[in-house]
C-alpha cells in the first residue's frame, strides 16, 4: 500500500481542514486562502537525496498580515528509523533555504507501537543545552475516533480510519465516515480522495459488509439518500477509470509486442535483460523506440537508446562520425 500518497493527495486537499482540526491555534492566524505548496524541486539542496517521499511542505501567509511562514508536515507511516533529529534536520534544511519561519508538524500514522513520541530533539553536555528544538506531534493511534464523531470535517471523515480502529470497529467507523461527508456535503474531488483514503484503511469483510449494511439502515432517510449518490458517483468514476486503464494497458501491451518483433527481425534475439527494460518503458517511450528501431544496425545502438532513455537519430550520428 502506496501511504505516504494516500496521505499526501488527502492533506493536499484538506490542509486547511487538517489544521483546523489538530491546530486550531494555528488556524487562527493561519491565512488559508494563501496556502500554497511548495513542490519538491525548490526544496533545500541540502536534503535533495534523502528519501522524502511522505512530507509537505507549504507557504502561507499569517492572517492579516503581507508576511509568510512554511508548514512542514512529515508523514511517518513507520516506527522504524523514524526519529526527532530527523524533524530538526529538515527543519533546520528548509529554513535555510527558504529564509522564513517554519512550522514543523509530524503525522505519524503507524499502528505500533502507540508509546507518545516525545515531539523534541535535545542536544545537550554537562554544562549547557545547546539546543531544544520541539515540533506538533499528531499520533494517530493514540487518539480516538468516537471523539472526532461530531467534529463534522473532512479531514476527521478519513483520518477516523487510522485512529487504533479494532478490526471488530472497522463497519462502524466506515459508516460515520460516510455519515460525516454526507453532512458536510463534500465537493466530488475531495470526495474521491476521502473515499479511497477509507478503501484503504478499512476495508471489510463479507461479514463487516453486513454489519456496515446494519449501520446505514439506523440512517434517516434523507443522510442515506445523499450518501449514496456520492458513492454511486464514485462507483460510476471507478468503472469509467477501471475501463480507460484497460485500454490504455492493452494498448501498452501491443506496442510492446510490436516493438519486440521488430527489434528482434532487425537485431535479431534480444537478451532477458533487454526485455525486461524495454516492457518498463511507457507507451510514449514505446513509441519512441518503435521509430527509432528502424535506425538501429547493431544492438549495441539499441542499447545507447536505452541508456539515454530517449530516442536518437542513429544514420545522423553516424553520418557526422563519417
Amino acid at each position: 500500500m502506496d501511504h505516504d500518497r494516500l496521505f499526501k493527495e488527502l492533506l493536499r486537499v484538506c490542509f486547511a481542514d487538517f489544521i483546523a482540526l489538530f491546530l486550531p491555534e494555528v488556524f487562527q492566524y493561519l491565512d488559508s486562502g494563501s496556502i500554497r505548496f511548495i513542490d519538491k524541486e525548490t526544496h533545500s539542496p541540502l536534503l535533495r537525496h534523502a528519501r522524502r517521499s511522505g512530507d509537505l511542505l507549504v507557504k502561507a501567509r499569517f492572517k492579516g498580515r503581507p508576511t509568510y511562514f512554511l508548514i512542514h508536515v512529515e508523514v511517518q507511516s513507520q516506527r522504524r528509523h523514524w526519529s526527532g533529529r530527523r524533524m530538526f534536520q529538515y527543519f533546520a534544511a528548509e529554513t535555510f533555504a527558504h529564509n522564513l519561519p517554519l512550522y514543523p508538524i509530524a503525522l505519524l500514522a503507524w499502528d505500533t507501537p502507540r508509546q507518545a513520541d516525545a515531539g523534541r530533539y535535545v542536544i545537550a553536555f554537562p554544562d549547557r543545552r545547546v539546543l531544544e528544538f520541539s515540533y506538533a506531534v499528531i499520533q494517530l493511534n493514540r487518539l480516538d475516533w468516537r471523539d472526532y464523531l461530531q467534529r463534522d470535517n473532512p479531514a476527521a471523515s478519513a483520518l477516523m480510519a487510522k485512529m487504533g480502529v479494532a478490526p471488530s470497529d472497522f463497519a462502524k467507523v466506515r459508516s460515520a465516515c460516510l455519515r460525516m461527508i454526507g453532512r458536510l456535503r463534500v465537493k466530488r474531488e475531495k470526495f474521491r480522495v476521502i473515499m479511497e483514503f477509507i478503501d484503504a484503511y478499512l476495508p471489510l469483510t463479507p461479514v463487516q459488509e453486513q454489519q456496515f449494511k446494519q449501520e446505514l439502515a439506523q440512517w434517516q432517510r434523507t443522510e442515506r439518500e445523499v450518501v449514496m449518490e456520492y458513492i454511486t458517483s464514485w462507483e460510476r468514476k471507478g468503472r469509467e477509470l477501471g475501463k480507460l486503464e484497460g485500454k490504455l494497458e492493452g494498448k501498452l501491451e501491443g506496442k510492446l509486442e510490436a516493438t519486440l518483433k521488430l527489434l528482434t527481425r532487425r537485431l535479431g534475439p534480444l537478451s532477458q535483460a533487454a526485455q525486461k527494460r524495454i516492457g518498463k518503458l511507457s507507451l510514449e517511450k514505446l513509441d519512441e523506440l518503435f521509430e527509432a528501431a528502424f535506425e538501429f544496425e547493431t544492438k549495441s545502438e539499441l542499447s545507447a537508446w536505452l541508456a539515454d532513455g530517449q530516442a536518437i537519430v542513429v544514420r545522423a550520428a553516424r553520418a557526422k562520425q563519417i
